[in-house]
């Protein structure tokens, strides 16, 4: 039995006064709350659970797609593994499904493309995780789609990096070469570790023009090859570092620990999962630790964190790290929700931080339209 939860009983009795919760604050349920996620994750992470992902549709029906991989050329770079290949994939589309026609509606105006958290061994996309966060979003962004990427997990049969970077790179190539989607209307996004994975996408999609861009093969084979930059990306509470989350002091000793609900066991055993036995070069490491290698952005990032989570400092240093590098200092910004732990828009719903969802969810369709706004004054 986890000892966390031994402790929920007395939690419950002394959270009764503010002085006692992890922020003064937060109210009873959302302290009560907190406790009750990290003891919930850490018997999660102890029971070592490898939840099956299924290609059938099952209550998202219509809405969910399969993807086949693309172009063999776009899985290039860090996505090219001797073990790890390319797979079919599921999605779901919120609020439903996409229709070519609808692209022509005045009100509709961007597409998102949205990779989910749980330290990749947790969570599908689909609607029952999903819809509050997809809501939210919709309801507070110039996006009308949501693409909800079901990724392989690392904690299953070839769930390693780079199975992860090839999944993203199959949906972000069905919205541009299948559905012929203008990148310029589709909004990269994701959550904890679907940041993450959104920052590794962009910077694979970087790659990918320097890649090609050296060889001399005809303009038509290079144009499949490669991967036009989204509008911008939306990084909610990124994880920056996952090589040194296999550490779970890492986690633990960060002074923001008693306000996070994410017991250090949780980020340590899904960065196991992640790199396994994968050989960590300095090449790989600029995927899976963009907090140390910053890269010329191809298109603005907006990142989003918590002023109550761990990696709230980290949020800032990655930004400071990539405003560094010319050309970057307009096209990076951070918003800090300064009340809440990780990822408010996935857990708002049960600690009750539906204002904070909401704010962060404007600031990020804000950064959007700034971003238009500026492009249409040049």
């Amino acid at each position: 039995m986890s000892p966390s939860i031994l402790r929920l009983p007395y939690q419950a009795l002394a959270y009764l006064s503010p002085k006692h919760r992890q922020d003064a604050q937060w109210t009873y349920r959302q302290a009560l709350a907190n406790a009750v996620l990290k003891s919930g994750l850490e018997i999660y992470t102890g029971l070592r659970i490898n939840p099956s992902l299924s290609l059938k549709p099952g209550h998202e029906k219509r809405r969910f797609v399969l993807i086949e991989p693309g172009n063999p050329l776009l899985y290039a770079g860090a996505a090219h593994d001797d073990k790890i290949k390319p797979e079919t994939i599921g999605a779901t589309w919120y609020p439903d499904t996409y229709h070519v026609r609808d692209y022509d509606r005045a009100d509709c105006e961007y597409v998102m493309l949205y990779l989910h958290g749980g330290s990749y061994v947790l969570g599908n996309g689909r609607t029952l995780t999903c819809r509050y966060l997809t809501t939210t979003l919709l309801q507070n962004t110039p996006c009308c789609y949501i693409l909800s990427v079901q990724y392989r997990l690392a904690c299953n049969k070839n769930g390693r990096f780079p199975a992860q970077l090839q999944d993203a790179i199959t949906a972000y190539s069905y919205l541009v070469h299948t559905l012929r989607i203008p990148a310029s209307r589709i909004v990269l996004s994701g959550d904890s570790s679907g940041a993450h994975l959104a920052l590794a996408l962009l910077r694979h999609i970087a790659y990918l023009k320097e890649f090609h861009g050296r060889k001399e093969d005809d303009h038509v084979s290079i144009n499949k090859a490669l991967l036009p930059p989204p509008k911008c990306t939306w990084a909610f509470s990124p994880w920056c570092d996952v090589p040194a989350a296999r550490d779970p002091n890492c986690w633990t000793s960060s002074p923001r620990f008693k306000s996070e609900y994410i017991p250090g066991s949780f980020p340590a055993w899904g960065a196991q999962k992640f790199l396994d036995d994968l050989e960590i070069t300095e090449f790989i490491e600029q995927y899976v630790a963009p907090i140390k290698h910053p890269f010329l952005l191809p298109s603005p990032v907006l990142v989003v964190t918590g002023g109550r989570e761990v990696l709230c400092e980290e949020h800032k240093e990655l930004v400071q790290s990539y405003r560094s590098l010319p050309r970057n200092e307009s096209r990076i910004e951070v918003f800090v929700e300064e009340n809440v732990p990780h990822d408010v828009l996935m857990i708002a719903w049960i600690m009750n931080f539906h204002g904070e969802a909401r704010t962060c969810a404007c600031q990020a369709g804000k950064f959007l339209l700034r971003r238009e706004t500026r492009e249409t004054n040049e």
